[in-house]
């Protein structure tokens, strides 16, 4: 191999490793940009289960007016 052979290997291994390099760093920036999505969206999840816990009390005390309501005018028009 001459030196000209070796001078040219040397410069694509330095190419390769850099690309190498670039490449850990962006997954590295990757994972950081997946971790902070999924903190983002478990804490929207427990919003929206909060949300929903809110909205099921809501409506079974709506359920209960209605019924009575519904008893009422029942013993309305029966008389």
């Amino acid at each position: 191999m001459s030196e000209l052979e070796k001078v040219e290997l040397e410069a694509l291994i330095t190419q390769i490793n850099e690309l190498l390099n670039e490449i850990k760093n962006e997954q590295k920036n990757m994972q950081k940009v997946i971790q902070n999505n999924h903190k983002v969206n478990m804490q929207k999840f427990s919003k929206l289960i909060e949300y929903n816990k809110i909205v099921d009390m809501t409506n079974t005390v709506f359920e209960k007016r209605i019924a009575s309501i519904e008893k009422l005018l029942y013993e309305v028009f029966k008389s």
